[in-house]
């Protein structure tokens, strides 16, 4: 070999063993940000893009998206396309499933999911029709002595128009009232009812409507942050007192810690996975449209533990 064709020979390699590097590399930087998460307003949500939950998902990516749920509270993966049993599967990487007392809303294949259509809904006893979640602020099942800590909704099929979620960082209300409130509240606990709707079976309502008692305040038992913890539609009452006097004092709790500056409105897309953690987090579906056109959800409960 003489001395060009060396020359050629080692140019050759060196490229070659480069470009095998380069390659290599942005494998490697393709599996770090394959995953991209994005704050969807300084109090809370994040947007999550570039997974596919229907999938198997590695570790990384697992520990990725909890770390956002931690963070952030509230966390929506798009573009999600989920069969009931896919959706499952999806959900139970975050913890263990747990039953839900809407028994008319339950699939009767996969009973761990709850389908709510705006449809479907029946009137309440006063003849109003107001779609799930659409009454209060509220987190999800206090009449439960294990409430879940999150909620998993799909979004299935969406008004033109209208049916947006809103989510309060009830860490942020806590943190705005002063040390003398705080302390207040921090001594009150809520008396929790199964809530009067036609939708509940008698089943339901003997087994979920023992009336637990829960800490108004209560301690978030990964970051150990305090937290409001409420749904006024399941408040019997506050121990130690009167019905109508407790709902007055949650009214105007809620009214003066619930803000703009510690809340989000999500815009629902088609295909929506959003999870929520109801340890730390209200959340509000809007009655701004249609509820003959449609607005369809799928939603599954994660076990949580008891309130403290």
């Amino acid at each position: 070999m003489d001395d060009f064709d060396s020359m050629n020979w080692s140019f050759n390699m060196y490229c070659k063993d480069n470009i095998i590097t380069f390659i290599g590399v942005l494998l490697f930087y393709e599996v770090q940000v394959s995953i991209i998460v994005t704050p969807l307003s300084e109090a809370i949500g994040a947007e999550i893009v570039g997974v596919d939950l229907s999938l198997p998902v590695s570790d990384n990516d697992l520990q990725i998206i909890n770390s956002a749920i931690e963070k952030y509270l509230v966390i929506v993966v798009r573009a999600q396309r989920f069969s009931p049993k896919s959706l499952l599967s999806a959900v139970r990487l975050f913890g263990e499933t747990m039953e839900q007392h809407l028994t008319d809303t339950l699939m009767d294949d996969y009973p761990e999911i709850a389908l709510l259509d705006s449809r479907e809904m029946p009137p309440d006893k006063e003849g109003k029709i107001i779609p799930f979640g659409g009454r209060d602020w509220h987190t999800d099942h206090t009449n439960h002595e294990i409430p879940p800590k999150f909620t998993a909704l799909y979004a299935l099929k969406l008004p033109d128009t209208g049916g947006d979620t809103s989510f309060a960082n009830m860490h942020l209300a806590y943190n705005s009232l002063d040390e003398n409130e705080q302390k207040i509240l921090s001594k009150l606990q809520t008396v929790n009812k199964i809530e009067d709707f036609a939708y509940i079976d008698e089943k339901a309502r003997e087994k979920f409507g023992k009336l637990p008692v829960h800490p108004l305040i209560r301690t978030h038992p990964a970051t150990h942050k305090k937290a409001i913890y409420i749904h006024p539609g399941k408040l019997e009452n506050l121990v130690g007192m009167k019905a109508q006097d407790s709902h007055i004092l949650i009214r105007n709790l809620l009214d003066k810690v619930i803000t703009p500056q510690i809340s989000y409105r999500h815009k629902w897309q088609k295909g929506d996975f959003l999870i929520t953690d109801n340890r730390a987090v209200l959340h509000l579906a809007h009655q701004d449209y249609d509820l003959s056109e449609g607005r369809t959800m799928y939603r599954v409960l994660i076990k949580g533990e008891r309130p403290i």
